[in-house]
């Protein structure tokens, strides 16, 4: 099992700022389908959609990411994290504004062009990749792990320029064949980017809060061998204006081999530990084999629905399990810090209780049911909208408990001196 350096952790602020504004953005993408209803399922080529994925993929998924990164790397991956607060600054300013610009240039194209945005999220990816690639190239030991997460880097800035290319083809200024650049943006961005990052810290983070073995390392390496070769041959079909369903089946298949090797995994664990992570994580990877059947189905509803699952659903569960579990962490560490030693602290499930996160779980249960009734019935939607925005309220409200808790106890000792 992984050593957590905890004394090489960043200031508990630089990955919080990130970790509370996903939840944000949860908030705002459940805002934004209660408001355009029936309309997000529409077709996924609607202004209405496209702003609802984004605000999922960049806003929830990308601050998600980017914050969980700051943290881990030097935590658990003995990589050095550059630029200290001020890099970490600019770098939640970048996403953030770029995710906020582009998700209305899509919702409202008319008003404002989506390349603006698109500059400020290329901006922020390579500000990523220029912070924490040096440090890991860096490091010592964990190849697979360092490896895993190189990729998924170079993955996450290839999908932001081939975003900002599709801004600029929309406004005019290229002339590029959009319909297969787009399938291969969302498939470096998803799959990439966000899928790959967390199948590669999950060789962390699994056995390391959940009890589940390790996967073998060769069966890791496969996959993503043939993940990135399978992208890069999209990507280069899309490029001469082609697209193939044998790449779409692809992507399925290996989406799906994810979602079962992870439900496998935890099903086979001698000593899998009963916790709203496991439970997290658990229904986020049932979600993530539906969307790949979906997507092997085919379809323009079923795409849609795949979409939903992937990152309305399967992903966001499995990125909210480690939010609660990051922050109770970051907690800790600031109060080990504030206090030092000598002193009882209290422990890290008493910053972030059990239930606290159950309930954050059972409203993403609720939530997922009411986004696969609204994919049924698109008259729902409004309503899986607000089920939406308050799961991931609820989620904003136990990160900041962990804040109140360990206030609550700075304030005691101070009265008891």
């Amino acid at each position: 099992m992984t050593k957590l350096a905890m004394q090489q952790a960043p200031p508990p602020a630089t990955p919080r700022r990130f970790l509370l504004s996903a939840s944000l953005w949860g908030v705002v993408a459940g805002m934004l389908l209660a408001v355009d209803g029936g309309t997000a399922f529409a077709s996924r080529w609607g202004g209405a959609t496209l702003a609802l994925v984004h605000a999922l993929a960049l806003g929830v998924l990308g601050n998600a990411m980017f914050g969980s990164l700051l943290q881990f790397l030097p935590v658990a991956a003995g990589a050095r994290v550059r630029g200290g607060r001020p890099a970490a600054w600019l770098l939640h300013a970048l996403l953030n504004a770029g995710a906020l610009l582009l998700v209305l240039a899509l919702r409202q194209p008319a008003l404002l062009s989506p390349h603006w945005g698109g500059l400020l999220l290329v901006a922020a990816f390579v500000l990523l990749v220029a912070l924490v690639l040096p440090g890991l190239a860096g490091a010592a030991g964990q190849a697979l792990l360092r490896w895993g997460i190189g990729c998924a880097l170079a993955g996450g800035l290839v999908a932001a320029l081939l975003g900002f290319s599709l801004a600029l083809a929309v406004a005019g200024t290229w002339r590029l064949p959009l319909l297969p650049l787009t399938d291969a943006h969302a498939g470096w961005g998803v799959l990439g980017w966000v899928l790959a990052l967390l199948v590669a810290v999950a060789r962390v983070v699994m056995p390391m809060f959940q009890g589940v073995a390790a996967v073998p390392a060769r069966l890791q390496a496969g996959w993503q061998l043939a993940l990135y070769a399978l992208l890069l041959a999209a990507l280069i079909m899309a490029l001469c204006g082609e697209s193939a369903p044998a790449l779409r089946m692809g992507a399925g298949l290996l989406v799906l081999a994810v979602a079962l090797g992870g439900l496998l995994a935890q099903l086979r664990a001698p000593k899998l530990r009963r916790a709203p992570l496991t439970y997290f994580w658990m229904t986020g990877f049932a979600a993530l084999a539906a969307a790949a059947c979906a997507l092997l189905v085919g379809g323009e509803a079923n795409q849609v629905l795949a979409g939903m699952l992937a990152l309305a659903i399967g992903l966001p569960l499995l990125v909210t399990g480690m939010q609660l579990e990051i922050s109770a962490f970051l907690g800790w560490i600031e109060l080990q810090r504030h206090c030092g030693r000598g002193v009882r602290l209290p422990g890290v499930q008493l910053l972030l209780p059990t239930r606290d996160k159950a309930i954050v779980l059972v409203l993403h249960w609720l939530s997922a049911l009411a986004l696969l009734a609204a994919t049924a019935h698109p008259a729902l939607a409004r309503l899986a909208g607000s089920a939406l925005l308050l799961a991931h309220a609820a989620g904003f409200v136990a990160l900041c408990g962990v804040d109140w808790r360990r206030t609550r106890f700075i304030r005691g000792l101070k009265e008891q001196g």
